[in-house]
């Protein structure tokens, strides 16, 4: 595990570098406070949730969801403005202004946060889950609340809600069928180091580059390929550029409500209980919905001629299979745990 001294100051040096190119777009109204107290108590506050998915996507219906649950329940004192599409910066500015106070919350993933400690390597494991229902035995139960009270401990970052987010998929301008044909692909992942390992591993030559830069990367060939949920696939237009889909549900994760977790301390009680009771009812939806627009989502790129292949796992696995035995310790303890499972 990395130390909290060394972590803590790589992050703040990050987040002073980030906020250049972020503070000019947080609007001024970010975790503010007015001087008059609604009828409920709670002092006005505005918050500002940013996210790198698009305007139709469900990500960004979750965020407008919370927004008015937030609203709601705290009749109107607690008010939070979505920025979709990367508008407040890539996840990775959005996540170093968390800390910095120019944004207060960002929809992301537990893997995105490995930058920040290696616990959070726990969802880039390939093959970890056999499936959805192994996925939600694990999140459903105690050890999900210990993953991410550790995340919080040594990163610094609170994780509310589980916004389902399905199985991986690869999504590329040429087809593959076959584990030898990912050999010397050009593919997108996220800057984690765990996703580099492991499509190296499989073959293909990852290539870290944020989400919002993809499509032009692939419509111009710098990239020929590109990794996530098949909602991905569709509402950020992908399909246009990349027409084929390998069925490889390499990776099952979910979204989460990402906080700086001092400045969530920091927020009254009563605010904390609305967010938190928000979370689960968006989160509780969620799942429900991301299931269902999966199978959509297939059927609507079915319609626009995107060809869809599946894979030998087993195939796949082997070269991925010391991954865990190189991992984290605790990480790969939970790893162990949670293949103990099936």
């Amino acid at each position: 595990m990395k130390s909290m001294t060394k972590s803590r100051g790589a992050r703040r040096t990050a987040a002073l570098l980030g906020s250049l190119t972020i503070g000019a777009m947080a609007l001024t109204g970010c975790s503010a406070q007015n001087t008059e107290t609604g009828d409920n108590g709670i002092e006005p506050m505005a918050l500002t949730l940013g996210h790198a998915y698009a305007v139709d996507s469900l990500q960004n219906k979750a965020a407008e969801q919370l927004a008015e649950r937030v609203s709601e329940l705290s009749d109107g004192a607690v008010t939070i403005e979505v920025f979709p599409s990367a508008q407040l910066g890539s996840w990775e500015e959005m996540q170093e202004g968390l800390e910095i106070g120019s944004v207060d919350i960002v929809i992301e993933s537990l893997g995105s946060l490995e930058r920040y400690t290696d616990l959070a390597a726990i969802e880039g494991l390939p093959f970890l889950y056999e499936d959805a229902e192994h996925f939600f035995e694990v999140w459903d139960g105690d050890m999900a609340d210990e993953i991410l009270t550790a995340v919080r401990e040594d990163s610094g970052f609170q994780l509310t809600g589980a916004l389902y987010r399905g199985g991986r998929q690869l999504n590329s301008i040429r087809p593959v069928e076959e584990l030898s044909q990912l050999n010397g692909l050009k593919l997108r992942v996220p800057n984690q180091q765990t996703y580099i390992n492991t499509w190296q591993a499989l073959g293909a030559s990852p290539t870290p580059m944020a989400l919002n830069e993809v499509f032009s990367a692939m419509e111009q060939g710098a990239v020929e390929g590109q990794e996530n949920p098949i909602d991905v696939v569709r509402y950020s237009s992908f399909y246009e550029v990349a027409k084929y889909v390998t069925e490889t549900n390499h990776l099952f994760g979910n979204f989460h409500f990402q906080l700086w977790g001092d400045t969530y301390d920091a927020w009254p009680t009563e605010v904390r209980d609305i967010f938190d009771e928000a979370s689960e009812d968006v989160s509780a939806t969620y799942r429900e919905a991301s299931i269902q627009g999966a199978i959509d989502d297939k059927a609507f790129l079915d319609e626009n001629v995107v060809e869809f292949d599946v894979i030998d796992v087993a195939d796949w696995r082997k070269p991925v299979s010391d991954l865990i035995e190189q991992a984290d310790p605790t990480v790969r303890d939970w790893a162990e745990e949670i293949q103990s499972l099936r």
